[in-house]
């Protein structure tokens, strides 16, 4: 089963190299990840990275400030706050900064795509990962981050398509609207692989963790996720929540068919899903856009 998926993987990454042209690697992450990778790399080194980019060093000085670290004395050096999140969290705000700044550009909304909602989408969906991640025995081990880090990220591949293949996108969205047909099928029929495949090569392409890229190709069905089904399903999960609360990615287009196998595979039965509503819809409420 899992050469089987390897086989695919190969060649849905070759069809989409060959087809889209996708964005590389923001040159903050490249050399983040230069430095990080030394054994000797100190605070000071990383902060050098960090605050050649306004993007990231603002984000990272608010979210140590944040209530989330509690700290009794403001920080005002990035060097200080990287001593304080640490290097891993340092490179996922990094991550968070590079991805607004590479995509969260003002444009104007065109048919059925609203940059503006589908941001309001990415961020709800990382909400709510981050919600019922933090709910759940199955994701003990993982950082609530990092659950926000794959429910932001699990739509990239729509907006590549936008912005790397508009004429025909925006084309396969009427098909969709038109047809009452899922986006994800329309993809398949019109380009060979849906928007999921597409932003499962960047994260491969960005070197991000192999469960965040496995977790984005199979959010829209979990079940035939072969290495990582409980991350998929929570994103799965999280996406439903977001087009529920009225935040679609997309405008006029086909609720995703839901899977009802995740409430298993993530250790949240309908119920607590329900409970933990509230706190999600307030965490979004206090979240920043990028505009």
């Amino acid at each position: 089963m899992a050469q089987q998926a390897t086989g695919t993987s190969t060649n849905i990454l070759g069809l989409v190299n060959s087809t889209i042209e996708l964005p590389t690697m923001p040159e903050v992450l490249l050399k983040l990840n230069d430095v990080m990778g030394r054994a000797d790399a100190s605070a000071a080194d990383v902060a050098k990275v960090v605050s050649a980019d306004p993007a990231v060093s603002t984000n990272m000085l608010r979210i140590v400030n944040s209530a989330y670290y509690g700290l009794q004395v403001r920080v005002s050096s990035v060097s200080l706050a990287i001593s304080v999140m640490g290097f891993n969290m340092t490179k996922k705000v990094a991550l968070k900064a590079a991805v607004f700044s590479s995509f969260g550009k003002r444009r104007d909304k065109i048919q059925h795509f609203d940059p503006a909602a589908f941001w309001r989408h990415a961020v709800f969906a990382g909400v709510a990962a981050r919600t019922l991640a933090g709910a759940s025995s199955t994701f003990k081990d993982m950082h609530p981050e990092d659950a926000y880090i794959a429910g932001l990220l699990h739509d990239i591949g729509k907006i590549i398509l936008m912005e790397k293949a508009a004429p025909k996108y925006l084309a396969m969205l009427r098909k969709s609207v038109q047809t009452a047909r899922a986006e994800a099928e329309v993809e398949l029929e019109d380009f060979g692989f849906t928007h999921a495949d597409v932003g499962s090569v960047l994260a491969i392409k960005w070197s991000l963790p192999e469960d965040l890229a496995i977790a984005i190709r199979y959010h829209h069905s979990p079940a035939k996720d072969p290495f990582h089904r409980s991350l998929s399903s929570l994103i799965h999960l999280a996406d439903s929540l977001a087009w529920r609360a009225g935040t679609p990615s997309t405008v006029g287009t086909q609720l995703p068919t839901f899977d009802h196998e995740v409430h298993a595979a993530t250790g949240l039965d309908p119920a607590k899903v329900e409970e933990l509503l509230p706190q999600i819809h307030e965490d979004f409420a206090a979240s920043e856009l990028p505009w």
